[in-house]
């Protein structure tokens, strides 16, 4: 047991000691900035101790969330534009959205058909939290519906 402590410190030790590592900054011949752990083999280097980056758990941050911070960023860069382009702005952006969201339905339904189409067992969760096996029948229905969103969903190759 004491063994076992000793190497627990010993370990906590070698990682404070990686933590304290100094960062170099130079700039070589062409000019380049350098961020390097080893200092530089010629002149003087500027060193800096860095700290680790924190993350605010406040609001955990969804897709969506992101989608949406995304959205209003882009849209506050654009200039102010006249109010009849407004509209054809407004239905550019809509038609956007509509082929990015019919990219993802397609890319899900290529994966429900591959899944249905490898053969095998496959389960689902019913309403009370129960695993249930899909029957030879719910597997074939299941791989029609997936056929049938590809074909509306994916663009002919």
């Amino acid at each position: 047991m004491k063994m076992m402590w000793k190497l627990i410190l010993a370990g906590c030790l070698l990682c404070s000691l990686q933590a304290e590592a100094e960062i170099y900054k130079w700039r070589d011949e062409k000019g380049v900035m350098n961020y390097s752990d080893v200092p530089p083999q010629s002149g003087p280097a500027g060193t800096q101790k860095i700290k680790a980056a924190t993350v605010p758990n406040d609001v955990p941050l969804t897709r969506s969330d992101a989608y949406h911070q995304e959205e209003s960023a882009s849209a506050n860069k654009k200039p102010p534009e006249s109010r009849e382009s407004a509209p054809s702005a407004e239905a550019e952006a809509l038609k956007a959205m509509q082929e990015r969201l019919k990219g993802q339905n397609c890319a899900a339904a290529r994966s429900n058909y591959r899944n249905y189409a490898v053969g095998g067992r496959m389960q689902s969760v019913n309403e009370n939290g129960q695993k249930e096996y899909l029957s030879d029948d719910q597997i074939k229905e299941g791989l029609a519906r997936a056929q049938q969103e590809i074909d509306e969903n994916c663009p002919v190759e």
